[in-house]
């Protein structure tokens, strides 16, 4: 969960981000790639990477990286983020890759872990795990300075099955424990939460011991990336009474600062602090108002829209904010009410009657609920036949091939289990899905804004969520947007 900052820090930060980039950061193109896993289908679940992985995306995005990013993602999904991060690397200064969830290690080769890996044999881990080269390929095409953050030693859960299939002699010289070393080319810093071989801990809070260390010191001002990584190390040694310590291998030919160069030496006084004040009061009500928002849509989190709210009771997206509270509000209120049997009954057309039809009548879902459903199938290429929230015959072939897919018994139905899971293997797609239908919103033009709706695919309208938005709202928007570029195109 994203932390929740006030609006001065937040349009500090803004402020910092826009001055830095008018000065010298656009000279310098900077990319990451941030993944957590933790949600896994075939061996205990880690809570906390996917808090670490979203973290670290925040605080990388306030220093000026461009993040591509991915939580608890199957195999498809994790090759496709690696491929949209090796787009990004052209022309890049610096690249950084983070991950946090289960790797493994077979003959000293490093695996990072998809939640949907089921792994028997050694042959499985060329189909259901990613090769930690693979990524590393990328990042030696090009930028100048890598920089690799692995939060990945956590215990093998696959040692006792490949151990097996491998035999004693073999297993033995095969299978270590953490992660193995790796060597670092000119201009790289690589990571470990722990030493290789060794094992990390994941933590009793919401991040791990070596995360929580490193988002306490990477937005530090004025710090070398490896004296930030050393204080990295000291937190983790304290916190952790010296049974963890990170492991760095080195090989920078000059200092980088993830968070701006220190002073130059004998600079002199400082100069008065006029123009930091001058660079805030340009900012009025309205753009202030669109930064307080922004933040609450990217964390799409409660607290985030109640402080828009508090500060703007009447502003021009609270109409939004007490939508977005509403859902919220009915889905809570849908997963403590006793379950109606009304929309499993409506959704196949006949009363429930087997166990399976009775599991997924317990789930309560209404015709927006199953919609959903039906789009989050569709997006993973299933087909249900259309979205319009009745569970026919195409949808119930698509939720059976789901399940035969993922080793479930293919009923057709949904119990609360599965539910869950189809959500937590598709939301990477269904944010994606739905943040280009926000997109696509605010590509129209504003001056062709009119209270009539654009015509759009029946599918879309359907799925589309009542966003509360009248044209007014989305012109006054843009004008705050180009009003904040111009501040800091001059």
């Amino acid at each position: 969960m994203r932390r929740i900052l006030t609006p001065a820090l937040w349009l500090a930060s803004f402020v910092a981000v826009a001055v830095a980039a008018t000065a010298n950061a656009y000279a310098e193109k900077r990319v990451a790639f941030v993944m957590g896993n933790g949600a896994y289908a075939h061996a205990a679940p880690l809570p906390n990477p996917p808090n670490d992985a979203r973290a670290v995306a925040a605080s990388l995005e306030r220093l000026g990286f461009d993040v591509v990013s991915g939580y608890d993602l199957g195999m498809d999904e994790m090759r496709m983020a690696v491929r949209d991060f090796s787009q990004k690397l052209n022309g890049a200064d610096v690249a950084l890759f983070f991950y946090a969830g289960h790797g493994m290690q077979v003959f000293g080769e490093n695996y990072l872990i998809p939640v949907d890996a089921a792994l028997k044999d050694e042959a499985d881990l060329d189909f259901s795990a990613i090769k930690m080269n693979l990524v590393l390929r990328q990042m030696e095409r090009e930028p100048r300075v890598k920089i690799i953050i692995l939060d990945a030693c956590r215990d093998n859960p696959f040692e006792q099955q490949l151990s097996r299939s491998m035999g004693k002699t073999r297993s033995a010289s095969a299978l270590d424990r953490g992660l193995a070393k790796i060597d670092a080319g000119g201009g790289t810093l690589i990571a470990f939460a722990t030493d290789p071989g060794a094992v990390a801990f994941d933590g009793d809070d919401q991040h791990s011991p070596f995360t929580e260390g490193l988002l306490k010191h990477i937005e530090t001002p004025g710090i070398d990336v490896g004296l930030m990584m050393r204080r990295v190390v000291k937190h983790v040694k304290d916190t952790t009474d010296n049974q963890q310590t990170p492991w760095m291998n080195v090989s920078l030919d000059t200092e980088v600062y993830l968070s701006g160069a220190p002073a130059a030496p004998n600079a002199g006084p400082a100069p008065a602090p006029a123009p930091a004040p001058q660079v805030v009061s340009t900012f009025d009500d309205r753009q202030m108002e669109l930064v307080v928002w922004q933040s609450a849509e990217r964390s799409g989190q409660r607290p985030d829209y109640e402080e828009y709210l508090r500060l703007y009771p009447k502003g021009k997206f609270a109409g939004l904010a007490r939508n977005r509270l509403a859902a919220e509000e009915r889905t809570e209120a849908r997963a403590n009410a006793a379950p109606d049997p009304a929309p499993a009954a409506r959704s196949t057309g006949r009363e429930a009657g087997s166990a399976e039809e009775r599991q997924e009548q317990a789930l309560g879902l209404n015709r927006a609920d199953r919609m959903e459903v039906q789009r989050r199938l569709t997006l993973m290429g299933y087909d249900t036949n259309g979205v319009d929230g009745v569970f026919g015959g195409g949808t119930r072939r698509a939720v059976s091939a789901w399940q035969s897919q993922n080793s479930l018994a293919a009923s057709g139905y949904l119990d609360r289990a599965q539910y869950s899971l189809l959500i937590s293997q598709t939301e990477t797609h269904y944010s994606q899905w739905q943040a280009n239908q926000r997109a696509r919103q605010r590509m129209v033009p504003a001056q062709n804004l009119q209270p009539a709706p654009q015509p759009q695919p029946v599918q879309q309208q359907q799925q589309q969520p009542q966003q509360g938005m009248g044209a007014k709202d989305v012109v006054e928007g843009v004008k705050a947007a180009r009003d904040i570029l111009n501040i800091f195109g001059r």
